[in-house]
């Protein structure tokens, strides 16, 4: 089994380095629209060539995976702005794409926590359109449908089931370009893993298991014996989870918060669920504050591990 690591946005070993600066709507309506509008551009570009640091550095160190930043182009979907991403940025977006696929790194997004599709319907408007400008990114870097689109079932509103339905009512307004890219997390209080696995099987959708999200909003069965069907969900693209340790003890706030660096044991213990049900290969993504130190620090524990041997820097063999 191949079990490749990843990190998420920013790589903390590349100095003054984020993909992530921003240009906020107050400074925006302070200029002259097409002076604003072209410093928003040139923010996005500045982000993009980030971009392509981090990606000339995982591609150095081995690393095969990497979790894009969603705010790479500032004010994209601001409905008084609304930049046109894959036409303005298509020279820049086929390079990062084409370099991607040249090395073997499979990209993915995440959009934040308001981007729901069992709100009200101005809620799953404004979520449709943050989804179209994340499907643009992904698109217009020429990507296959392995590179995803992360996303949570949503909110309860008072009334669990009455929400689910109301996903799956709302589900059909998806443009199928950003809906073939979707999977569905379960998240740290409201949906569990076995319900988002529901979810995910009920929507042809593949499931996004957080193994930390489950310790906090545990289900009825563990991960490990929801792995087969999990796996079923992700039919023939390779099945990606996430992972991150509690910041502190489970009786505290900050157990929900991510730790600088990866808790090996319980990781393993999945791990080795993956193995003995046969995958050929699980990818990793890493949710800690150290980001890539903590992806290293991860795989040389993994690499110490008898019967596992790491074969690229971010990249092992169990």
């Amino acid at each position: 089994m191949i079990i490749r690591l990843g990190f998420v946005s920013i790589a903390m070993a590349i100095f003054h380095n984020t993909p992530s600066s921003t240009f906020t709507y107050k400074l925006f309506s302070q200029r002259p629209r097409e002076e604003a509008l072209q410093r928003a551009i040139d923010i996005g570009r500045k982000n993009l060539a980030a971009t392509q640091r981090i990606l000339y550095y995982n591609a150095a160190h081995g690393i095969r995976l990497f979790r894009l930043s969603s705010q790479l182009i500032p004010l994209a979907t601001h409905p008084d702005v609304l930049i046109d991403v894959a036409s303005v940025f298509k020279e820049e977006l086929q390079k990062l794409g084409d370099f991607a696929k040249a090395h073997d790194i499979r990209l993915s997004m995440h959009p934040n926590q308001y981007t729901l599709l069992n709100g009200s319907d101005t809620v799953v408007e404004a979520a449709i359109q943050d989804l179209v400008y994340h499907a643009a990114i992904l698109d217009g870097m020429g990507l296959d449908r392995s590179a995803i689109i992360n996303i949570h079932v949503g909110g309860m509103y008072g009334d669990k089931e009455a929400a689910m339905e109301r996903l799956y009512a709302k589900a059909p307004e998806v443009p199928e370009h950003v809906w073939r890219r979707l999977t569905f997390e379960n998240d740290d209080k409201t949906y569990t893993l076995e319900e988002t696995l529901a979810v995910s099987q009920r929507l042809n959708r593949p499931c996004m298991l957080d193994l930390h999200h489950d310790w906090c909003n545990p289900s009825s069965a563990s991960p490990e014996t929801l792995l087969p069907a999990i796996a079923l969900t992700w039919g023939d693209i390779p099945m990606k989870i996430h992972v991150s340790s509690p910041k502190s003890s489970k009786d505290t706030k900050e157990f929900r918060s991510h730790a600088d660096y990866i808790e090996p044991e319980p990781l393993i213990t999945f791990l080795k669920s993956c193995k003995e049900a046969g995958l050929a290969r699980i990818d990793v993504m890493i949710e800690a504050k150290m980001k890539d130190y903590a992806l290293f620090q991860l795989a040389e524990q993994l690499g110490k591990i008898r019967g596992v041997k790491r074969i690229d820097g971010g990249v092992l063999e169990w």
